[in-house]
């Protein structure tokens, strides 16, 4: 009796096929596939055929042979983004986080959330700690309302209607004034403080943040703050060419 493929093994099998293609054979027939992986004819059609619709395999009609497709190469590329953004704002990530011993987050857009991609944690008992790869809404805290202010406006509409947090007018004055701040919205306590990062093109791609108890971040010192994760953030945007 057959054994029923679990959806685990199903991603391993995807994933071996496409871990057949490598230098010096970037051209593999169905056959070649299923011989490198030792898999059935059947199970490698059918698991061959779900990435070619996703468009992570290509099929040349003529030869009947499959490349990596168009989707690896996106994937790829958004990859060696994260990698050179991450490198370019960590030493002023760094810079900021020395100065005021608090949270530095750097964050970008996944699907309808933020991620995490980079952090440098306080060292002060009392923290806020957040780890790389963290998700979160766009709607709701500092960094998101950030990434969210600067997305089309259709999309924005689509995000609010789900959730309501801010409105229009707020993310206006966001990209009036260039930053934003949030005040215990997602934890109390908290607050956070975030900036957009802009790329060579002008396009803002990422959220730099400065969080933290919100008993540190009251007083006179707040507008230092602000003013300086601002420039932080101005200067990772320089360092990327805008």
């Amino acid at each position: 009796m057959a054994v029923k493929e679990t959806p685990v093994r199903a991603i391993e099998r995807a994933l071996d096929i496409l871990d057949c293609f490598e230098p010096g054979r970037l051209e593999l027939t169905l056959t070649d596939i299923a011989n490198s992986i030792d898999l059935a004819m059947s199970t490698t059609s059918r698991i061959v055929a779900t990435l070619e619709k996703r468009k992570y395999l290509s099929r040349n009609l003529d030869t009947q042979r499959y490349s990596l497709g168009p989707r690896i190469s996106q994937i790829g590329a958004l990859g060696l983004s994260n990698m050179e953004l991450r490198k370019v704002a960590l030493p002023f990530m760094r810079d900021l986080n020395a100065l005021y011993n608090e949270g530095v987050s750097l964050y970008v857009i996944r699907e309808d959330d933020r991620i995490c991609i980079e952090r440098v944690e306080s060292t002060l008992p009392l923290r806020r700690v957040i780890n790389v790869g963290d998700r979160h809404p766009l709607t709701r805290g500092a960094a998101g309302r950030v990434l969210l202010a600067y997305l089309p406006a259709e999309r924005r509409s689509q995000l609010l209607a789900k959730d309501p947090f801010t409105t229009e007018d707020s993310l206006d004055e966001l990209r009036h004034g260039g930053y934003t701040v949030s005040l215990g919205e997602r934890e109390e306590g908290v607050t956070s403080i975030a900036a957009p990062i802009q790329d060579a093109r002008c396009e803002v791609i990422a959220a730099l943040s400065m969080s933290g108890p919100s008993v540190r971040f009251e007083g006179p010192g707040f507008s230092d703050k602000i003013a300086k994760l601002k420039k932080t953030a101005e200067l990772i945007s320089k360092a990327l060419g805008r």
